[in-house]
């Protein structure tokens, strides 16, 4: 019993771990209560009035029943959770690309047309001399010849043909007249060289069918 309680007023010596310097002194009460508490680490050293050395108190025979139990199991050390926006990035980008083509496409492919209205009255006929009077009069017939207010011309030079055809006048129209076997490409082509020369309208011209009385032969006169 007087071995226990000259322990207990006896002083030792504590150091951080792989610590050089002579340590603070403290009673074998403070230290066991500070070892308890988790104050002082297993790795840290002491040295009590019987040691010749330091000892770490993890080894310390006598600071044994002294160190806190162990964790069953050891705390695991999370990394913050960091979210990755390159992928997010990424498809935004793509998102954006394709609505902006979508809609290229449909403005593209969007035309505004007029409405059909039916006819109440006959159409009125004009003849090719009241067409020339306030319309460029371009003619293309199934061989492939453009002729130009009468003029033939090259399919490369219709453009020109036109707009010398315009010259000095305003608001002047095109009126295309062209043989049911044409080609598209023939046509196309005076319908860009039309909006070349900034005409605005071009009309089609069309030729009424004739007449079945027209077809019939006509008697010649003489009996049989």
């Amino acid at each position: 019993m007087e071995q226990a309680i000259a322990g207990m007023n006896s002083l030792w010596r504590v150091r951080g771990e792989d610590s050089a310097a002579e340590g603070r002194l403290i009673h074998w009460a403070d230290l066991a209560q500070a070892v308890a508490d988790g104050v002082l680490g297993q790795s840290d050293e002491v040295r009590g009035p019987r040691d010749g050395q330091w000892v770490p108190i993890g080894d310390h025979a006598e600071l044994e029943e002294h160190l806190p139990p162990a964790p069953l199991l050891k705390p695991r050390s999370y990394d913050d959770a960091d979210m990755d926006m390159t992928p997010m990035i990424d498809v935004s980008f793509q998102l954006i690309i394709f609505f902006m083509i979508t809609a290229c496409f449909v403005v593209q492919k969007t035309l505004d047309m007029p409405a059909a209205h039916k006819e109440t009255t006959a159409p009125r006929r004009y003849t090719i001399s009241e067409l020339a009077k306030d319309n460029v009069i371009v003619t293309v017939k199934t061989g492939g010849t453009i002729t130009v207010d009468g003029t033939a011309v090259e399919p490369d030079g219709v453009l020109a043909a036109v707009r010398e055809a315009i010259r000095g006048r305003s608001n002047v129209e095109m009126v295309l007249d062209a043989e049911d076997a044409v080609e598209h490409e023939t046509v196309v082509r005076v319908l860009d060289a039309a909006a070349g020369a900034q005409i605005e309208k071009v009309h089609f011209l069309h030729r009424p069918a004739p007449s079945q009385d027209a077809k019939k032969p006509k008697p010649s006169g003489k009996s049989p």
